[in-house]
This record gives C-alpha cells, structure tokens and sequence, in this order.
C-alpha cells in the first residue's frame, strides 16, 4: 500500500493477528528504503521493532510472547517524535522517544506499508530475522484511508481457518526430502510422530495449507489396531 504523506491525519495503524510462528514480519514501512524505514515483527514470538531514519537506528523486543495461537490487537502509532506500540488486553506499551520527526516534513511525500513483507534485503535489517511469518490477520486499519493512493492486490493467499493449533505450520528451515534413484523407482510410506523445534506437525492439517503436499492418513492394521507402514 502506499499513502501521500500531505493528505495524512490519522498516524495510527491497528489490526488483530494470530500465529504459532515465532519469528517473521508482521509489516514493514518506509518512505525511503535507504534511509527512512520501520519493521515491526515477532523474534521469539516477542515483538521486535527496528527502525532507521535521520533521528535514531535501533532495535528493540518487548512484552510478552504473542505466539500463543490467540488473537491479539496491536497498534502501532507516531505522535509527535514517538513511535508508540500498544496491544490491547495486556498491561503493555512501548513508547520510543525521540525517533522520529512529522510526516509532513519526510523528504519523499509517499510511504510505502508491506503486509507479511519487507521491501528490501533481510540482509538490510539491523538485526537478521527470517521474514517469512505464518500467521492469520484481520481487522486491519492502516493508517489514513483517505491518503492511500494505492494497493496491490493479494495473490495466494488463504482465509484465516476456524481451528487453530501448533503444528499447523512448518516452521522456517523445517522440511522432509526423499530421494528417489531410476526412473522406474517409487515408494509409499507411512509418516507418524512427526516433529520439528519441539511441536508436533499433523501432515494432514498441513495439506490443507499447501496444495504441494500429497498425504494421507495412516491406516490402520485390521490386527492389533496399531499404524501400518509401507
């Protein structure tokens, strides 16, 4: 999305977010991506801003962690020279003073905002993050309707699903391979008790994330009852 700074009077962005990913982006901002630039995301499933322009270049994690599969409504605000993050049922904020200037006066009158995104290099950040982040938004307001001059529009993208439960993801770096030698070769095999940083993935809830993924579930022995692998 990308808004006219000379038409902006509301500075504020608010949404609901819930995820079982602990690292990501959860949206970046800049109005240069060079010098004027602003990330905020999950790192250990804690929120982390980073953020660098002419005033201040610094990076922060605070409050508790959000990676609980629960929604949560955050906000993130400029007032005057600060930059204020607050989510909504929990004692928390964080107000950085000194960070920032008016809107007004930014060298360039457009601010470009990335959902689930950065707009540059990972390598750029001031601190590496992973920014692939599996997580489900809505209720999201960004900053003044009125100024956006545009947004593209989201491809590949899935509702949020009813049921929410660790294992539903597979984290980043996480994945299984099998090599097969010949041309003629083939193989059907049964995966169970599947697990990866500590959670357990249920094959059959990732299907119905990722079309790429063939599964079934494990049959069951007419014998003992017990899982069958072939």
């Amino acid at each position: 999305m990308t808004f006219s700074l000379t038409k902006i009077t509301k500075t504020s962005s608010s949404y609901e977010f819930r995820t079982w990913d602990p690292e990501g982006v959860i949206f970046y901002g800049d109005t240069n991506p060079k010098d004027d630039w602003f990330v905020l995301g999950l790192r250990d499933g804690r929120p982390e801003v980073q953020l660098h322009n002419h005033w201040a270049q610094l990076t922060v994690v605070t409050g508790p962690r959000l990676d609980d599969g629960r929604w949560h409504q955050l906000e993130v605000k400029i007032h005057g020279d600060s930059v204020l993050l607050g989510w909504m049922g929990r004692r928390c904020c964080l107000c950085l003073r000194q960070v920032s200037g008016p809107l007004a006066n930014k060298p360039q009158p457009i601010m470009r905002i990335a959902v689930g995104r950065l707009l540059f290099p990972a390598s750029n950040l001031w601190l590496p993050l992973v920014p692939a982040l599996d997580d489900c938004l809505h209720q999201h307001d960004w900053l003044d309707q009125q100024a956006q001059s545009s947004a593209s529009v989201p491809t590949g993208l899935r509702s949020c699903s009813v049921e929410s439960q660790p294992g539903i993801f597979f984290p980043p770096g996480t994945g299984a391979e099998r090599s097969l030698q010949g041309e003629a070769s083939s193989a059907s095999f049964c995966l169970d008790g599947l697990w990866a940083q500590g959670q357990r993935l249920d094959m059959d809830r990732a299907l119905s994330r990722n079309q790429d993924i063939w599964t079934h579930s494990c049959p069951q022995s007419p014998s003992n009852g017990t899982d069958t692998t072939y």
